[in-house]
Formats: structure tokens, C-alpha cells, sequence
């Protein structure tokens, strides 16, 4: 499980400090099983969530009975923050257990009301969760680069540069319906592509890790 002082929310807040925030905020840590929904669409936001073992799907269900993965969370980071600051009344998208989970949830009420000691740690938090916010901000845009594409060779080549590690390879973290979600096409059009994308030369797809064979021409690709 994740410590919290490894985390971005909890960034530059001792262990001491981080006790009385959880004690005065009423945070409590919760465990789900893959699958599960941490919170769906059309519910009250009031909450934000810190993942701390395991992944989540952020993802909106659509009436065709399609879902649409919007992104990843990984252990660590928080999500629900989008509804943080603002007047919306109902979740947009939904919160789904990638695989079993353990995360720790704080009521909102928490970022918006100082004590009267102005707590310098609960600034701090503030400050934190005003740069996460920044981060995830940068984050969709970059979805939003990947899916406004005109081909799906376009969308998969700009996912996998953004993707790859220094050794140019990225490390498979979804099934590949799970991708095909991500990347809002079906997964049978998207293992076709995948392949022919390796018979062209571009990558080299094996069950946990494409390789980029060819940078320059997927960067190409791209412009």
C-alpha cells in the first residue's frame, strides 16, 4: 500500500502533522474489490479520493451500454478532485475498481474551512491539492490530443510516444479492452491495427509490452 507521505497530497506535511488532518477532516480508508464502483455517474460528489493500493478507471457509461475510459488512476493519486471547486451537483463519470483496491477518502468540507489556528499543514494541503489539480488539468488535454485524431493509427501512435520509457517501450497496464476503451474504438479494430502496425515495422506488440521499433515514423505520424 501506499505511504502516505510518498504522495503528492500529503507533499511537504510530516507524519504528525498528517495524523491531525485525517483525525480533523474525518478521512477514513476503505477496501473494494475489482469491479466495484468507488461512486457512479448521477451521484452527490462531496468527497475526494487518494488511491492507495491497486488502479481505478475513470470512465462514463453511455446509453448504448459502451463505456468510455477517460483515464487511469494509478496508486497515489487522487481522483473525484474535478468536483472539488464548482457548483455541479452530480458525478459525471464514474469511479471503477480496476482491480482490488484500498484508497482513503476526505470529506470536501475539509478544503474549505480553515480552523482558527489557519493550520499552516492544512495551507499546505491546499497548496498540494491546487497542484494536482493543475496536473490532471494537463493530463485530459493530453486525452483529449490522442481522440480528436482523425485515424486510429494517429491515436495509438500519439498514445504510445507519450507513453514509452527512455528504452522506448511501454509497459501494458489495461487489457487490451481496457485500451480500446481508452482510446474510444472497439478492441477488435484495435488488435487489427496493433498488428498491422507491427507488420509495417512500427512496434513490435507483445502481451505486457509494445516496443517502438520505429520513432521517427510514428512521430510522423503525429504532425
Amino acid at each position: 500500500m501506499k505511504d502516505l507521505g510518498d504522495v503528492t497530497l500529503f507533499k511537504s506535511i510530516t507524519k504528525e502533522e498528517r495524523e491531525r488532518i485525517l483525525n480533523c477532516s474525518k478521512a477514513r480508508i476503505r477496501a473494494l474489490s475489482a469491479g466495484s464502483y468507488i461512486f457512479e455517474q448521477d451521484q452527490r460528489p462531496n468527497r475526494l479520493f487518494l488511491l492507495l493500493k491497486g488502479r481505478v478507471h475513470i470512465c462514463k457509461d453511455l446509453a448504448s451500454g459502451r463505456r468510455d475510459v477517460l483515464y487511469l488512476v494509478e496508486e497515489g493519486n487522487v481522483f473525484g478532485e474535478m468536483f472539488l471547486f464548482g457548483n455541479r451537483e452530480k458525478y459525471w463519470y464514474g469511479a471503477v475498481a480496476a482491480e482490488d483496491v484500498d484508497f482513503l477518502e476526505m470529506p470536501w468540507d475539509f478544503f474549505y474551512h480553515f480552523c482558527s489556528n489557519a493550520c499552516e499543514h492544512h495551507k499546505q494541503l491546499t497548496q498540494n491539492m491546487l497542484e494536482i489539480l493543475s496536473e490532471n488539468n494537463f493530463t485530459i488535454t493530453r486525452k483529449l490530443h490522442i481522440v480528436t485524431t482523425s485515424s486510429l493509427r494517429e491515436r495509438i501512435a500519439i498514445w504510445l510516444l507519450d507513453a514509452a520509457d527512455e528504452k522506448s517501450e511501454v509497459a501494458l497496464k489495461m487489457n487490451r479492452e481496457q485500451l480500446a476503451d481508452f482510446l474510444g474504438v472497439a478492441r477488435p479494430s484495435l488488435s487489427r491495427e496493433l498488428m498491422k502496425m507491427q507488420a509495417d515495422g512500427l512496434i513490435e506488440v507483445s502481451k505486457k509490452m509494445i516496443k517502438l521499433r520505429d520513432r521517427m515514423a510514428l512521430e510522423q505520424l503525429c504532425v
